[in-house]
């Protein structure tokens, strides 16, 4: 596909910035939970940080998305990179709770960097798929967005292994200095993929239209709504999953940096493929139907892990969530898109995203009560599963009968 675009260079060019940031954001993701329990913070104090990350990343996001509009996604992109640069390296040196705190709100990292994501979540989101757009024609937009994340998949398998580096490194140095030398690493990985996009060409941000002034148009605002309800309810069960996931893990099967590596490095690489079926699936099925039964499906694995008696078994059903869980990302992105005119895709992605963050730096608090003070370990991610089913079967609800370009036929999705 790539080669059939005109703007090809650029395309690769984003291609290769969400491969980097995705190695980064994959080691964050794995290494950082390990630092808070290595430093004696129990779930409940876990739970505050990744609320501290969601919190931050609402206001990072809804910023990216109507600044972006304003004055060009490139340069909020770069800056991003730069700020996830800073906190990721900071969190390795941070001295006290309250530090892993602040670099938590102010890190760009939330949603952004769990197994099977490819770096496609977080703040970066407002920003990033617009250029996308913008750069690849209307019809082979689910495609590209499929590859981007195929791309973005396989190199988190690279950085679910990089995250083994405290463990590797062990009898060189302690545990502590191995895990900020490797969270160094994560934050040089983050600035290089803002570099990345320094080369990209950006269209002059469309003129304010004067009959709107600085409102958004009957659409924007319609969809807006719908998306900010699923979003709430897709974000509070991540809020249960997502940040509790590795920490369950370890204090369930008592397993630690390497295996924990190990599960992410399989699971990105199985997750990777399907997202190249993506395109296909949304012509089979219609992008909403796709999106339906992909996430309740997942939701279905999802439920069933905390019953699994051996790390490999818990492993292997995490594995099958993430398949179904992906493979619709692509799907939904591009269906989104497609909502809005062009100038509004930024603050579509941002105003509808927000309610998902605060909600996901709800969850993370009631999700660390429930394991830490109830003993409840398994609860939270039985409180994801419903959470997301219930925002799949609503989606359907409210977008069953939007047109739906990546249909068979282009027509209206059935």
């Amino acid at each position: 596909m790539a080669r059939s675009l005109e703007r090809r260079g650029e395309y690769l060019q984003l291609l290769l910035s969400r491969a980097v940031r995705s190695v980064g954001m994959a080691i964050t993701s794995i290494v950082l939970p390990l630092i808070v329990a290595h430093r004696g913070y129990g779930a409940d104090a876990a739970g505050f940080i990744f609320t501290a990350a969601s919190a931050g990343a609402a206001v990072l996001l809804f910023a990216a998305g109507f600044v972006g509009d304003r004055i060009g996604r490139k340069p909020v992109l770069v800056a991003l990179a730069v700020l996830a640069a800073i906190t990721t390296a900071g969190f390795g040196f941070a001295g006290s709770y309250a530090l892993l705190v602040a670099f938590a709100f102010f890190g760009a990292l939330a949603r952004g960097g769990g197994a099977g994501s490819g770096g496609a979540w977080g703040p970066f989101a407002p920003v990033e798929q617009p250029l996308i757009a913008e750069i690849v024609p209307r019809e082979a937009r689910a495609a590209a967005l499929g590859h981007l994340a195929f791309v973005g998949v396989l190199a988190g398998a690279l950085g679910s292994m990089a995250a083994a580096l405290p463990d590797l490194l062990r009898g060189a140095m302690p545990l502590s200095d191995g895990e900020a030398a490797t969270m160094v690493l994560a934050g040089l990985l983050q600035l290089m993929a803002g570099i990345l996009v320094l080369w990209i060409r950006e269209a002059p941000s469309a003129p304010v239209r004067p009959q709107l002034g600085h409102q958004l148009s009957g659409a924007a605002r319609g969809a807006i709504w719908r998306l900010s309800i699923t979003n709430s309810l897709n974000g509070f069960g991540v809020g249960f999953l997502g940040p509790f996931l590795t920490y369950w893990l370890e204090v369930r099967y008592h397993v630690g940096a390497a295996a924990l590596a190990s599960l992410y490095t399989v699971a990105n690489l199985v997750a990777a493929l399907p997202y190249l079926g993506a395109a296909r699936l949304a012509r089979r099925l219609g992008s909403v139907q796709a999106i339906l039964w992909t996430r309740l499906i997942a939701a279905a694995f999802t439920a069933a892990m905390p019953f699994m008696p051996f790390f490999t078994w818990a492993g292997a059903v995490y594995i099958l969530r993430l398949i179904f869980q992906t493979v619709g990302n692509p799907i939904r992105q591009s269906f989104v898109l497609d909502l809005v005119p062009p100038e509004e895709r930024g603050r579509l992605n941002a105003a509808s995203s927000v309610p998902s963050q605060i909600a996901t730096a709800v969850s993370p608090i009631l999700g660390g009560y429930l394991m830490q003070d109830l003993g409840l370990i398994a609860l939270p991610l039985e409180l994801a599963a419903i959470f997301q089913a219930a925002n799949a079967a609503l989606f359907n609800a409210f977008f069953r009968g939007s047109s739906d370009p990546s249909a068979a036929g282009g027509g209206n999705q059935a």
